[in-house]
């Protein structure tokens, strides 16, 4: 199965550290705010490749996922952490719910729901959407060394999803990067494009979370040799 550009939907959650001038840091240092607690490094520079390349429509995180979590779901309580790693994040405690409601409704809501309007033009327009979500992990993260290169994280039972996950990862193992599925999380886990299943037809649209290891996106040329080696994969499902 073939998808053509017009199904295409890219989305990147994690786009970036900054936050709005009354949330200050959060109570943390502006280096906490930069490191993979804050963000995902290099994820929306990626991300911004595939939309050029498909000619898709983008959607880029405006704030830190640490002032509001746009992969999770607006019931989760993460969606405002409490605290990254072993961190507490001062200026989200103690918050009550209408508090917490109205930063949902200003800095959460919007984008899911701009981000969902082009999903679904996209299968009135096309039948089809294909969502491709674009993170980056740390390559260390308490211990545990993730050696992998990309990761994969789909819904199993999903037959065009596992299928478009096997053609991805034969094409990057064939260019000798490693691979793993559902890893360095589940792609049942409350995200994106697991809620965006929700009251859809498997038929209609298919959701891929891409995952990048940040060793391979360090600079000058990181993005850039990533963002290609994607492209070559993704074109083996793509029709420009």
């Amino acid at each position: 199965h073939r998808f053509s550009s017009g199904q295409v939907v890219v989305s990147v959650e994690h786009a970036s550290f900054d936050l709005p001038r009354w949330a200050g840091h959060l109570g943390l240092s502006e280096g906490f705010l930069r490191s993979h607690h804050g963000w995902d490094p290099g994820a929306a520079a990626v991300g911004q490749r595939l939309a050029e390349a498909f000619d898709a429509p983008l959607h880029l995180g405006e704030w830190s996922r640490l002032l509001v979590d746009l992969n999770r779901s607006c019931s989760n309580p993460r969606v405002i952490p409490s605290r990254s790693g072993h961190r507490k994040i001062p200026g989200n405690a103690g918050l009550d719910l209408q508090i917490r409601q109205e930063r949902l409704d200003r800095y959460w809501r919007p984008y899911r729901m701009a981000a969902e309007k082009d999903l679904d033009e996209a299968v009135a327009r096309h039948g089809q959407a294909l969502h491709l979500s674009i993170h980056s992990f740390t390559p260390r993260l308490r211990g545990d060394i993730r050696r992998n290169h990309f990761g994969l994280l789909y819904c199993p039972s999903w037959k065009a999803e596992k299928a478009m996950a096997d053609s991805l990862a034969r094409w990057l193992a064939g260019s000798r990067y490693r691979v793993r599925r559902n890893y360095p999380y589940s792609g049942l886990d409350d995200g994106f494009c697991m809620r965006m299943r929700a009251g859809r037809s498997r038929r209609r649209y298919l959701g891929m979370e891409i995952e990048i290891n940040q060793a391979l996106l360090r600079p000058p040329t990181g993005v850039a040799r990533c963002a290609d080696v994607l492209l070559g994969a993704l074109r083996e499902q793509i029709s420009v």
